[in-house]
């Protein structure tokens, strides 16, 4: 059986929608729970991208 990898887009995709701005707290936030959720890659984004 091949084994399944979860790559998150969300610090990067979700930041992209309007009203939404993640701070440095959020990111690190969201990057421990998918961590924890087992996500094997997390896709942080573009430093500077973000006004936060």
């Amino acid at each position: 059986m091949n084994k399944v990898y979860i790559y998150d887009t969300t610090l990067r995709d979700g930041s992209q929608a309007e009203g939404v701005s993640f701070t440095i707290a959020d990111k690190k936030k969201i990057a421990l729970k998918l961590d924890e959720a087992g996500v094997h890659y997390i896709e942080g984004g573009w430093p500077g991208s973000n006004p936060k």
